[in-house]
């Protein structure tokens, strides 16, 4: 550094002519090139700036956008990537968006003033960015699991779910291609799944008592829909919980395997009284018909079943938050499954007729869930798991698992699992059968992520952090799990799941 301070002041000092010519143009030459890196960097960095904004509106713009509203591209750009590129960084000009029913390419140009080069004539650096948006790619296939217990009638829960869930369901459907569909199913879940009456004959339904599960409840072989007739009553479409390990899987139904059948649900008509002192029962229809002093033969008494008396049908009040009749049918409140159909007006159709009612059974809304979107039965709907199809399974529950339980001999409330004192949760399920059901929860979870499957979970106001945290785990990863949002947020969250969702792709 000495020795070049130096020679610029030898250089100074000299009163030749040529020497001050040399000198003159070597510091011109030193500033144009060090002032020149300046102005590129700021060239490389403006472009590096551009094309992340150009990138994002891009994605934001395609995401809303449907065959029917191409023509809201130009304007809607305009307005996403002026409000994103800061006026200190140059001028934004020459924004164009072209869309196609499948891509939207968006260029754009950002011009700003060079510090130095333009003492070579080159007064603006000028950088012109593009990005293509690709959806389509893959199909989509779409489980919307939604929780349709009691406590979501709370806080506008519901009504703010249905109206995210339809606009979901609509933005992603508008991203279907001639050669790449988007298909949606619907679970609705609460202490059961609703499989839909209409299903009553088919073969995987236990019609014929083959399962170990169909007679559990009656003391002698008794076929459940043989009892629905008796009593003049019709299944109202539930089915119970398999025997496991088919009770968290897609294992295809058939009869050579009783146990992958799917079993009507029955309620049966619990005892007259609970004895001295005991609570009575939610469910009492049936004259008992006998004198035993025990609860589970009072319930489990066949006689009573083929030859009925002091039928009564009227509406039981055990449950502040539940009112309905009494009878086989009771519980079965939920709304039946949609199967995977690319019908968004069937599906939405479907959400907004949701209603509320029972108690919170996560693995049952997720196994189906899973079985929605399988190739295998009962409806094999779904593409083989080797297709290039992205699978998503979407949750949202606002509690904890939760099947009510007492101190009965019947330990609690008939469910898909029965009842608890049959122990088809463990022998130790724990206080309204948490314990049993969470694990139930991660068992399904694991096999669904394991299938290829994508699981995003919502947890709706749920200020229970070992719940928060169950979520967290069944989840395909943190970008997957929304904690607790509010009933106003949840538009913004299904919004952002359709976003990701959607598989688009920026090609460079």
């Amino acid at each position: 550094m000495v020795s070049v301070v130096r020679m610029v002041r030898g250089l100074l000092a000299e009163r030749g002519g040529n020497v001050a010519v040399v000198f003159a143009l070597a510091v011109s030459s030193i500033i144009l090139i060090g002032g020149g890196g300046v102005d590129l960097m700021m060239l490389t960095n403006n472009r590096k700036y551009l094309q992340e904004r150009v990138d994002a509106t891009a994605l934001d713009v395609a995401n809303g956008l449907t065959s029917a509203t191409l023509s809201t591209a130009q304007s809607k750009a305009e307005t996403r990537l002026t409000s994103m590129v800061e006026a200190s960084r140059g001028t934004l000009s020459a924004i164009v968006a072209t869309p196609t029913d499948g891509t939207l390419t968006l260029s754009a140009t950002l011009t700003s003033h060079s510090t130095f080069l333009g003492i070579i004539g080159v007064p603006d650096l000028v950088t012109t960015v593009s990005s293509t948006v690709t959806w389509g790619e893959t199909s989509l296939e779409v489980a919307m699991v939604l929780d349709t217990t009691g406590s979501m009638a709370d806080n506008g829960k519901i009504d703010a779910l249905k109206a995210a869930a339809a606009k979901m369901v609509s933005s992603l459907g508008g991203k279907a291609t001639a050669n790449n569909t988007v298909k949606f199913a619907l679970v609705p879940f609460a202490n059961f799944v609703n499989v839909g009456t209409t299903y009553q004959n088919a073969s995987w339904i236990d019609n014929a008592g083959l399962s170990p599960y169909h007679a559990a409840y009656f003391s002698s072989s008794l076929n459940r829909f043989t009892i629905y007739s008796k009593l003049g009553k019709s299944w109202p479409g539930c089915v119970e919980t398999r025997p496991a390990p088919y009770d968290m899987d897609d294992t295809a139904p058939t009869a050579s395997n009783p146990s992958t059948l799917f079993v009507p649900s029955f309620h049966p008509d619990e005892p007259d009284t609970g004895g001295w002192g005991a609570p009575a029962f939610a469910n009492s229809y049936l004259n008992d018909q006998t004198w035993s002093s025990s609860q589970i033969t009072k319930m489990t008494n066949a006689t009573k079943y083929t030859s009925p008396t002091g039928q009564d049908y009227s509406n039981s009040y055990f449950y502040s938050n539940y009112i309905a009749p009494k009878g086989p049918g009771y519980l079965c409140a939920v709304k039946p499954v949609v199967r995977l159909t690319n019908s968004t007006a069937t599906v939405n159709a479907a959400i907004n007729a949701l209603t509320v009612a029972g108690s919170t059974n996560l693995p049952e809304g997720l196994a189906w869930g899973w079985r929605m979107l399988s190739s295998k039965g009962p409806f094999a709907d779904g593409a083989d798991y080797s297709s290039n199809t992205l699978k998503i399974v979407v949750l949202l529950t606002d509690g904890t698992n939760s099947i009510n339980t007492f101190n009965t001999d019947l330990g609690g409330a008939y469910s898909s699992w029965g009842y608890p004192y049959s122990g088809r949760l463990g022998s130790n399920p724990g206080t309204n059968m948490r314990d049993g059901l969470d694990a139930k929860v991660r068992t399904v979870c694991a096999a669904i992520k394991a299938k290829g499957l994508k699981i995003y979970t919502i947890g709706l106001m749920i200020d229970d952090t070992a719940g928060q945290q169950l979520l967290s785990d069944c989840s395909s990863g943190s970008d997957f799990y929304y904690n607790s949002p509010s009933a106003s947020q949840l538009d913004a969250v299904f919004t952002a799941i359709a976003q990701k969702i959607t598989k688009l792709r920026i090609a460079k």
